[in-house]
């Protein structure tokens, strides 16, 4: 693959907790990975990387030079990464100007698009029960941009979703069953919280194509960070007046159909 690329290592306890990780820069080439598996300070790669010292250096530096240092390095992934990784050192009106810096090939990379995303965060408000709810764009299935103030006047049943998640695949018959009778009433939406667009479009497709409604990528968590979603599969009913009617989080037999159900009840009274 071109370009400097991470390769991480996770000692993972046999309880499925991650118990170290590690994270090593490498491009094309042949390296060598060193050390003792049960401790993982002792894990080397080499030949060392030059990011993978860069990002030694940013780690191990104070605040004031962790600054200096990231801002040197903008004009490098490694750079964008660990400015996206310490952007809480930041100022918002710092992070917006170093943006500005970033050189044309590495203004597209997801590195930039979170840093914006969190700065977007910092200036809107989250969902809240009874309020308005915020919008956000993000791409379909079919390639066309979703903007939920655009479905104004009607219901949105948002279905925050991941690829291979336990409770989203134990919640999807329900989900087929409820579109299949609210679906001209209500605008069903899945939005996907998937690492890279290959997990999104390739994974689990016979799962997905039984899901015929909307579906959306989040690529870097706004719309799953401004609806403050922790827990998946998670639901969001937004009224015909654009306000955030009801969330709620989990999946238990039933309780997707008699929930929506009674909000829509509700609401209608």
């Amino acid at each position: 693959m071109p370009g400097p690329k991470t390769l991480s290592i996770n000692y993972i306890l046999t309880s499925g907790k991650i118990r170290a990780s590690k994270t090593f820069w490498m491009d094309s080439g042949e390296y060598t990975l060193t050390g003792n598996v049960n401790q993982p300070e002792s894990w080397q790669l080499s030949p060392i990387h030059p990011f993978t010292q860069i990002q030694t250096d940013i780690e191990l530096a104070d605040e004031a030079n962790k600054k200096l240092l990231i801002t040197s390095h903008l004009d490098k992934l490694v750079g964008l990464q660990m400015l996206n990784l310490h952007k809480s050192i930041f100022k918002d009106e710092e992070l917006m100007d170093l943006i500005d810096q970033v050189p044309g090939p590495l203004v597209d990379t997801w590195e930039v698009d979170e840093i914006k995303t969190y700065l977007s965060l910092n200036a809107m408000a989250r969902a809240k029960v009874g309020q308005m709810a915020p919008d956000f764009v993000l791409e379909s299935k079919n390639g066309t941009d979703f903007s939920l103030k655009e479905q104004k006047g009607k219901y949105v049943l948002l279905d925050f979703s991941f690829t291979g998640c336990g409770g989203c695949i134990k919640a999807l018959p329900e989900l087929i069953e409820v579109y299949q009778k609210h679906g001209k009433d209500v605008e069903f939406v899945t939005i996907w919280n998937d690492k890279s667009r290959n997990i999104w479009e390739e994974k689990w497709k016979d799962h997905k194509a039984l899901m015929t409604w909307t579906n959306l990528w989040d690529r870097t968590s706004l719309a799953t960070r401004l609806f403050e979603i922790e827990i998946f599969p998670s639901f969001v009913l937004i009224n015909p007046s654009g306000e955030v009617q009801s969330i709620w989080n989990g999946y238990s037999k039933g309780k997707l159909k008699r929930k929506l159900e009674k909000e829509l009840k509700d609401f209608s009274e």
